[in-house]
């Protein structure tokens, strides 16, 4: 398992490494019902991908970084201060290296990737900041997203470990030069043969610590910790670089895609060392409550609760007793070194939230156990074996994706010719979970999809789920079942573009750049211009 990566702590690590009784339907603590519908109560809203960052940001563009998206705050204090000139946001950046492909085409294909990618992290944070209605925790997130905002929150997405490696030690490294501490850091760190490594420069710095590392190793461990120290407690350092959180692309799944369709089976591209699960959740939670949650005195109780059962479940399981949470001690022991800001909040509790809401967003009922060994795999599980979990989660987040997916149609195709090689069966992205052979354990986690957009240039089905499901097509001619619910199908061209053929079972919708689309079961199909019934 991979543990928590605090910036600081990810380049430590860096530099020296290198199911069918699941009830949808769940009860909050107001009294409502959580109904799937999305953007509800927004708190946040995503800004256009761009390839500039903003002043703010410009240690992190000089660092490389060269793909960006704001995420802007929709409170009453928030339109305030835009009046006043302020206007603060949560920053996603993400570095793209374009010296890797030696084609445009191959270049322009991977942008694609990486772009797609950033976006889906983009509605990961979304969905974790939407409101929810009639719950304990979650009515009014506006408090969280502001002091993200504020504290200059920013998740920083790279290719891999080795690219994490190099942005994290520009960023750290160059940010103690910048202050003129870098000598006063090497000095506090009080390792015997210190004198030996360059400061006079950067560049002598970096090139006079490749022969140090090499010669006295655990000094280097200390001296780089104490560096790194150093910058997250400095007063004079960027707050976006103290008060950020790494995630990599090589543990981050596009729906649809054959790493989220197979569960990073090896028949899918090779996305280098570690590439064995989709960490999207965990990180991006982890930047959320670290920025948003536990320094909030709104949401003290929240996180109170939270550390206090995360550690009553370590004591119990090095007791040797059963525990629903189960890490190991080299990692609760990692964890507790990790922790120098106490407004966060110990990284152990981060840790269990994590593994919990991975749990109940079903991506560990494909394995026998969880993140950091978590035993409940499904939202029925949690409520037998973490009752505490399952309602603190159920109370402050969405049961279902509050944001429109983007099926990868490719990635669909290749799961179908991987796993169904007869080529008997049409490839079909299913939001509603399987419960009879052929088993497809990616739709334990699609299920909780309530809105999607079919991408790429396949064809493939999609069936949707018992909610009230938005899909849009791709260029091709699919077929889509909304199933139950009140579905809509979303056309992106003018009624009177398109033609409809009304059959017996199903409904026929043909526009000049959506291709021939089948629907069944559909109530809606809304166009740019209007939106008509399908039902009398």
């Amino acid at each position: 398992m991979f543990k928590r990566r605090h910036i600081f702590l990810a380049l430590l690590g860096a530099v020296l490494a290198g199911c069918n009784s699941d009830n949808n339907s769940t009860t909050k603590g107001g009294g409502g019902t959580n109904t799937g519908q999305s953007y509800s109560n927004q708190t946040v809203t995503l800004g256009n991908i761009s390839g500039a960052l903003p002043q703010a940001l410009s240690d992190a563009e000089s660092a490389g970084f060269n793909v960006y998206i704001p995420v802007s705050i929709n409170s009453a204090s928030q339109k305030s201060q835009r009046k006043s000139g302020v206007n603060e946001t949560i920053h996603i950046i993400a570095y793209f290296d374009e010296t890797l492909y030696s084609s445009d085409k191959e270049k322009d294909a991977a942008r694609v990737i990486v772009e797609q990618k950033t976006q889906r992290a983009a509605k990961v944070m979304q969905h974790l900041l939407t409101n929810l209605p009639e719950s304990t925790y979650g009515v009014d997130k506006s408090s969280i997203a502001e002091l993200m905002a504020s504290r200059h929150a920013t998740l920083m997405l790279t290719a891999n470990d080795d690219a994490n490696e190099e942005m994290l030690t520009k960023l750290f490294i160059t940010e103690a030069y910048r202050q003129g501490k870098l000598q006063q850091w090497v000095d506090d760190s009080s390792q015997a043969n210190s004198n030996e490594l360059d400061t006079s420069t950067l560049n002598s710095f970096i090139n006079s610590s490749i022969a140090f590392e090499n010669t006295y190793s655990d000094q280097f461990e200390a001296i780089i910790k104490q560096i790194l120290i150093g910058v997250q407690t400095s007063s004079d350092s960027p707050e976006w670089l103290v008060h950020s959180q790494s995630l990599m692309f090589r543990e981050l799944t596009i729906e649809g895609d054959c790493h989220y369709m197979s569960n990073f089976a090896s028949y899918c591209e090779d996305l280098g060392p570690h590439a064995d699960r989709d960490a999207g959740f965990e990180e991006i939670l982890h930047l959320v409550q670290a920025q948003g949650i536990a320094p909030n005195p709104k949401f003290k109780t929240f996180q109170d609760q939270f550390q206090q059962r995360a550690l009553g479940l370590y004591n119990q399981h090095a007791a040797g007793q059963y525990s629903v949470w189960q890490p190991t001690t080299s990692s609760w022991n990692d964890w507790l070194s990790d922790d120098i800001d106490p407004k966060i909040g110990p990284s152990y509790s981060h840790e269990y939230l994590a593994a919990a809401f991975e749990a109940y967003m079903g991506m560990w009922e494909h394995s026998s156990e969880g993140l950091d060994s978590y035993q409940a795999l499904t939202r029925s599980d949690m409520r037998d074996d973490d009752l505490e979990a399952a309602f603190w989660i159920e109370n402050m987040f969405h049961d279902y994706l509050q944001y429109t997916a983007n099926i990868d149609s490719h990635g669909v195709k290749t799961y179908y010719e991987n796993n169904f090689s007869q080529g008997a069966l049409i490839p079909t992205f299913h939001m509603e979970k399987s419960t009879s052979p052929p088993l497809e354990p990616y739709t334990f986690k699609s299920r909780w999809l309530v809105n999607a957009k079919i991408t790429g240039d396949v064809a493939i089905n999609l069936t949707a789920n018992e909610q009230d499901n938005q899909i849009e097509g791709n260029h091709k001619n699919n077929t889509i079942d909304g199933k139950d619910g009140i579905d809509t199908y979303i056309v992106s061209e003018a009624f009177t573009n398109c033609s409809i053929l009304h059959q017996k079972y199903s409904v026929t919708v043909n526009c000049p750049s959506t291709g021939i689309d089948t629907l069944l079961n559909f109530e809606k199909i809304k166009f740019t211009d209007q939106t008509i019934s399908l039902v009398d």
